[in-house]
């Protein structure tokens, strides 16, 4: 498959960022887009040149049939859009979440299952290249020992401004900190056992949790959704601790006192962080046929994040 045909269903800054890379790689036709937002259709097809535009996601797959699409719809459409890019057998790059419980997300995995294709969540943290640097030199220092995610977000102001349907706050953890709880996954792998706490306030929820993987590494989540803060990671070695903050940046202090900075992807500064290389990774694995793995989440790799997410947002 030498040119990709790849259509975009969503109008809204997600898609754009998707856009933006996708514009700048060889062999790529944009060929349709797809909202249900006439307004910003009709201006994401102007300002990115694409000459088709559906306002029905199943009467663009069956009049344009693309080769691939990319899914940048709001987190409650999420789920049912995937099923029909994929009752279509047509490869998708599914923004987070998958679907917004553990359930919807196994859907999509049975479904997947009947049909050819390459169908690839949207966790772009692992793609950060300050992220993959940390990780390749925890496992080349002898393996992690320990690793902290911290995930901060005030809510507040975002119920206020109504941005986001009431559905969404009830899924947070899944709609947003998963990247956080994901990353989890991505440093310490399988994750053995879970041991997870919650409490409620009145302008929020904060969650713990203490994880060992079955590599004896242990895992720490901490999150907060009532105050302000940074999202960040630390990964403990037995020489050495990676601070990741923001996740954009990074530092590594060894056992003799020396500190480096970890090296800033020049993608990730002309891209939205992420993206460019996940998107390529994607690209490149439907043009050729291969099976989404790691760093890449396929969707049964996502749904096992997912009933992480669930176990902390259940405790």
């Amino acid at each position: 498959m030498d040119r990709l045909t790849i259509g975009i269903i969503g109008a809204g800054a997600m898609a754009r960022r998707h856009l933006d890379v996708l514009r700048t790689l060889q062999d790529i036709e944009i060929v349709a887009a797809s909202s249900r937002g006439k307004e910003r259709l009709q201006k994401l097809a102007f300002d990115y040149h694409i000459p088709r535009e559906f306002r029905d996601n199943y009467e663009m797959l069956e009049t344009v049939k693309p080769d691939a699409v990319i899914v940048a719809v709001s987190a409650p459409n999420v789920y049912q859009v995937a099923s029909t890019c994929i009752q279509h057998g047509v490869s998708a790059l599914i923004e987070k979440p998958p679907g917004l419980t553990a359930e919807e997300t196994r859907k999509l995995v049975q479904s997947s299952k009947k049909v050819e294709g390459q169908f690839m969540a949207g966790l772009n943290r692992r793609f950060y290249g300050i992220i993959q640097n940390a990780n390749r030199l925890a496992n080349e220092t002898g393996g992690l020992v320990s690793v902290m995610v911290q995930y901060t977000e005030n809510l507040a102001p975002l119920r206020a401004k109504k941005i986001h349907p009431p559905e969404i706050f009830e899924h947070w953890l899944a709609a947003d900190a998963i990247h956080c709880i994901d990353l989890l996954r991505f440093f310490g792998g399988e994750t053995r056992t879970v041991s997870a706490l919650s409490s409620r306030w009145k302008t929020g929820d904060s969650y713990g949790a203490l994880i060992r993987f079955r590599n004896k590494a242990i895992g720490h989540f901490i999150a907060n959704l009532t105050s302000p803060g940074r999202w960040k990671a630390v990964l403990y070695g037995l020489d050495m601790r990676i601070d990741v903050c923001p996740l954009e940046e990074g530092r590594v202090s060894k056992r003799d006192g020396t500190v480096t900075e970890l090296k800033i992807d020049e993608m990730d500064t002309k891209f939205k962080p992420g993206f460019y290389r996940q998107d390529n990774y994607f690209i490149d694995h439907v043009r050729r046929n291969m099976p989404i793995e790691r760093p890449a989440a396929n969707l049964e790799d996502a749904l096992e994040t997912m009933l992480l997410v669930e176990t902390i947002a259940n405790s």
